[in-house]
């Protein structure tokens, strides 16, 4: 039996005008956030992610420079599936550090890849049905957080 996802016609919620932000310390950028909304009808535990992948400006974001915030608690992607303690309720953002730098003032195209387990509806043994959080948008990056 294939995996099945769902697409929910709510992609305005994933990426929002304002979500991109320059990151910077007292000696200037050091990188930038990006706040994620879900894309679904219900919360979901933080160990239901999947797959997240960032490209920004047609560049793909290596993992090794990603941090994710959820609760006040960071967490490397590589850690999300063990973070089964921290809910992620649809009113809350997930915010997605990228420490490389920082990126150029203005417009920056946002593709974003997040496939998220819906963990109340298993089909099979390890078959699960798969939520796409997924959305592209030109954002334009706004002062430090």
């Amino acid at each position: 039996m294939p995996t099945s996802y769902m697409k929910l016609p709510y992609e305005d919620r994933v990426l929002r005008p304002e979500a991109l932000r320059s990151y910077d310390l007292e000696t200037g950028p050091v990188g930038y956030s990006l706040d994620i909304g879900l894309n679904y009808y219900r919360g979901l535990p933080l160990s239901a992610v999947e797959s997240l992948e960032l490209t920004v400006d047609a560049e793909p974001v290596p993992e090794h420079l990603i941090l994710v915030e959820l609760n006040g608690k960071l967490f490397p992607t590589s850690q999300l599936s063990a973070a089964f303690t921290e809910f992620w309720p649809i009113k809350k953002d997930l915010r997605i550090y990228v420490f490389n730098g920082g990126i150029e003032d203005g417009p920056h195209q946002v593709d974003l890849r997040l496939i998220l387990r819906c963990v109340y509806m298993q089909f099979a043994p390890g078959v699960w049905g798969m939520i796409d959080n997924s959305a592209s948008r030109t954002l334009t990056l706004q002062g430090e957080r």
